[in-house]
C-alpha cells in the first residue's frame, strides 16, 4: 500500500482523468497542420498541461513512424537562479542546442549559431555566456555586427536562415520539428512574454510547430510594463498581442475531467477506503461532490488532497484507539469534506475550528468574527435561496463577504456544510447520538496536523489533544462507571455517595461526555428515585493547563407525564432556592473553585470549571473521590426543590 500519490505529470500512456480524447484530437490536428504554427495550452498551474504535452510527444515524436522530430525545453529549469537576461539566452541556447545535437553539427557551425544567439539575446553577463557556450562575447559582438552588415541582413534574419538550413538537414523523412515549451507560466511574466516574442521572430519557419504551456493570464501580467493595467479600453491591445503569437489557443478541459475514477482508485491506493468501496456509488458521489465544490478538478490539487488524507490516516492508525478508528470509518466522507475545506477555504476551516457547531452560528459567532451587516433588503433576498435561508447560513454568507475569494464561492461552501449537516443528522436519525458540532469538532482535531497557518502570531492557543481518550478515562476511572445492560440498552453507570447514581448512554465519546444524575437511586437498573440534572463534561487545554468544564440544567419535570417543572413563583420557594444555590456552591469548594448557578422562569442553570495538571491527576483516587462527592452534593442541593414541582394537572 502506497502512502502517497506522486505529484508529477502523467507519463505517456497514463490517463487517469480520461484526457485521451483531447490528446487524440490535438494529435490529429497537428499531424495535418501546415507550419509555422504555435499552439498554446491554457490552464492554471497543475491543470494537466504537461501531461497533455507528454501524450502529444509520444504520439507525434516518440512512436515508431512518428512524423516529427521533437525538442522539449523546461523554461523554469533554465530560469531557476538566473536573472531575466540570463534566462532568455539559456532558453534559446537550450532549444538550438538540441537541434544541433540531433544534426551532429560541426563545432564551428555550432559556435556560429551560438554567437548569433548571444547577439540577439543582447549583452548577457560574459561569465554566464562563456560557461554555456565556450564563446567569448567580448570578442564576437563586433564581428557579428560586421558580418550582418556585410550580408545586408539583421542578426535575427541571419540566425533564422541558419536555423532553417540546419532544420532542413536533420529532417530526413520527418515533416518538421515539434517544439514543446513547458512551464512558461512558472517564470516571471515579463520574461515569458519576451521569450514568446523571440520564438515568434526566430522560429517562424515553415517546418516548425510550437506547443506552449502558458495561460493568457500570464501574458496579460507580462504585458503590463508595455500597456499598463488591462482595462476595457485597452483590452484589445493585450488580445492582439496574444493572437499575433498564438494561432491556436487550447483551454485545458479541467471541468470535463472524470475525477471520480481517479479519486476513488487513489483513496484505495493510500488505504483511506477499502477496495470494496471503490465502486460504492453513494460514497463516490459524496466524495466527488465535496471535491467539485472545493479543490475542483485540478489534478495537482487533487493529489495534494489525497496526500493530506493519507498522512491523517497514518496518524490515526498510530494515535487513536481501535474504537475511534472504527468510528472514523463511518465518517470518512465527512473528514474528506473537512480536509477539502482546509485546502481550498482555510479561513472557513479556521472558523469551524473556533466554532464547530456551525448550525448554531448566531450572535456569538457574529460578534467573535466581527461580521459585516447585511445591506438593506439582502436578508429577505437570502431567505428565498435554499443555500442561505437559515440563520446560520446567513452568518456564513456574511463571513464569506469579508473575502472576495470566499464571496465568489459562498454557494459552494454552503453546499459543503449543508451536506455535512444532513449526513450527520441522518446518522443520528438511525441511532447515532452525537450532535453536528461534536462530530465536526472531533474530526477537525484529527485533520489539524495538515492545517497551514500563515499568521502564527494569530493562532488560537487551544491545543489539539485526544479529548475523547481523556473523557473515556474519566468515565471509567474518575466516575468509576461500569457497563451495564438495562432493558436492552448498553449503558454505563456508577453509584455515588448518599444514595445517588450517575449514568451515561454514549456509545461513542468525542468532544463531551453527557450523563444523567439521580437521587434516591443507586443504579440505572432501578426504577426508583428522581432525575436531577444532566451533567455534561468537557475538557480544554489552553496551552498551559487542562480544564474540566461541567455544566447542566435542572428542570424538575421528570417524569413528564406527572410534572411540568418547578414553580419558581411559589411564595415560600425563595429561601429554599437561596439555600440550594449556596449548597451547590459549597459542593465544589474542595476543588478551590467558584461555581456558577442561576435560574430563569422555568429552570436552573449551573456550571463549574476545574483546573487539573494532566490525565494522571484526572484519574487519580483523590480527584475521583472529590468529584463523586461533589456530584452527590449537587444532587442533594437541587433535590430540595423537588417539593415545588408543578403537577401536570395544574399546568
Amino acid at each position: 500500500m502506497a502512502s502517497n500519490v506522486i505529484d508529477r505529470p502523467a507519463a505517456a500512456g497514463e490517463d487517469s482523468l480520461d484526457m485521451s480524447a483531447y490528446a487524440e484530437a490535438l494529435t490529429k490536428f497537428i499531424k495535418d497542420a501546415e507550419a509555422p504554427l504555435t499552439i498554446a495550452l491554457q490552464g492554471e498551474w497543475g491543470s494537466g498541461k504537461t501531461s497533455l504535452m507528454n501524450a502529444l510527444k509520444k504520439n507525434l515524436v516518440d512512436d515508431n513512424g512518428a512524423p516529427y522530430n521533437g525538442v522539449w525545453v523546461n523554461t523554469w529549469q533554465y530560469a531557476l537562479m538566473s536573472d531575466p537576461e540570463e534566462a532568455i539566452v539559456k532558453i534559446l541556447l537550450g532549444i538550438i542546442g538540441q537541434i544541433t545535437s540531433a544534426a551532429q553539427t560541426p563545432e564551428e557551425e555550432r559556435k556560429s549559431l551560438f554567437k548569433k544567439v548571444l547577439f540577439v539575446g543582447r549583452s548577457v553577463v560574459t561569465q554566464v555566456v562563456a560557461k554555456q557556450t565556450g564563446v567569448d562575447i567580448d570578442k564576437t559582438i563586433d564581428a557579428i555586427k560586421d558580418d550582418d552588415n556585410a550580408s545586408g541582413m539583421s542578426s535575427v534574419e541571419s540566425l533564422k536562415n541558419e536555423l532553417g538550413l540546419l532544420i532542413d538537414k536533420t529532417l530526413k523523412n520527418k515533416r518538421g520539428y515539434l517544439f514543446f515549451i513547458d512551464d512558461l507560466d512558472r517564470i516571471d511574466p515579463p520574461v515569458a512574454v519576451q521569450i514568446l516574442e523571440l520564438l515568434k521572430n526566430i522560429f517562424d519557419l515553415e517546418k516548425c510547430i510550437f506547443v506552449l504551456a502558458i495561460d493568457y493570464g500570464v501574458v496579460v501580467k507580462g504585458l503590463k510594463p508595455k500597456f499598463g493595467e488591462m482595462t476595457p479600453e485597452n483590452e484589445r491591445e493585450f488580445r492582439s498581442f496574444f493572437d499575433k503569437i498564438i494561432q491556436l489557443p487550447f483551454s485545458m478541459p479541467v471541468g470535463s475531467y472524470k475525477i471520480d475514477k481517479f479519486l476513488m482508485s487513489s483513496l484505495v491506493k493510500i488505504g483511506y477506503i477499502e477496495a470494496k468501496e471503490e465502486n460504492d456509488k453513494t460514497l463516490c458521489e459524496a466524495m466527488a461532490s465535496y471535491t467539485l465544490d472545493s479543490v475542483g478538478t485540478n489534478p495537482r490539487a487533487l493529489k495534494r488532497l489525497i496526500n493530506y488524507l493519507s498522512l491523517i490516516r497514518l496518524l490515526i492508525d498510530k494515535t487513536e484507539s481501535k474504537e475511534d478508528d472504527n468510528d472514523l470509518k463511518n465518517w470518512k466522507d465527512i473528514l474528506f469534506a473537512l480536509v477539502s475545506l482546509q485546502i481550498q477555504y482555510p479561513k472557513v476551516y479556521d472558523a469551524l475550528v473556533a466554532s464547530p457547531d456551525f448550525p448554531k452560528w448566531g450572535a456569538e459567532f457574529e460578534q467573535t468574527m466581527h461580521l459585516p451587516a447585511l445591506k438593506e433588503g439582502e436578508a429577505e433576498k437570502l431567505k428565498t435561496m435554499t443555500e442561505f435561508d437559515e440563520p446560520w447560513e446567513q452568518m456564513l454568507f456574511r463571513f464569506c463577504r469579508r473575502d472576495t475569494f470566499l464571496e465568489a464561492r459562498a454557494l459552494n461552501i454552503s453546499r459543503i456544510l449543508n451536506r455535512i449537516k444532513a449526513r450527520i443528522e441522518a446518522a443520528n436519525a438511525n441511532g447515532g447520538s452525537e450532535s453536528v458540532g461534536d462530530t465536526v469538532e472531533w474530526l477537525l482535531r484529527l485533520s489539524a496536523v495538515t492545517n497551514v497557518k500563515s499568521e502564527p502570531a494569530q493562532q488560537s492557543t487551544v491545543v489539539n489533544f485526544n479529548r475523547s481518550e481523556f473523557l473515556k478515562d474519566m468515565r471509567w476511572h474518575t466516575l468509576v462507571m461500569r457497563e451495564v445492560n438495562a432493558k436492552g440498552n448498553r449503558l454505563w453507570d456508577a453509584s455515588l455517595p448518599d444514595g445517588c447514581c450517575i449514568y451515561s448512554w454514549q456509545k461513542r465519546i468525542q468532544s463531551k461526555l453527557e450523563c444523567s444524575l439521580w437521587t434516591g437511586r443507586k443504579s440505572v437498573a432501578e426504577e426508583t428515585g428522581d432525575h436531577i440534572t444532566v451533567p455534561t463534561f468537557h475538557i480544554l487545554h489552553d496551552g498551559k493547563s487542562f480544564q474540566l468544564k461541567i455544566w447542566g440544567e435542572f428542570w424538575g419535570n421528570w417524569p413528564k407525564e406527572k410534572f411540568a417543572g418547578i414553580d419558581f413563583g411559589a411564595k415560600d420557594i425563595q429561601p429554599v432556592l437561596v439555600s440550594a444555590e449556596e449548597a451547590f456552591c459549597v459542593a465544589w469548594a474542595p476543588f478551590g473553585v467558584k461555581a456558577n448557578i442561576g435560574h430563569h422562569e422555568s429552570n436552573i442553570w449551573w456550571n463549574v470549571t476545574i483546573p487539573f495538571k494532566d490525565n494522571a491527576e484526572l484519574v487519580s483516587k483523590e480527584f475521583s473521590s472529590k468529584l463523586r462527592d461533589s456530584l452527590a452534593k449537587v444532587a442533594a442541593a437541587l433535590a430540595t426543590l423537588l417539593p415545588y414541582r408543578i403537577p401536570t394537572s395544574n399546568k
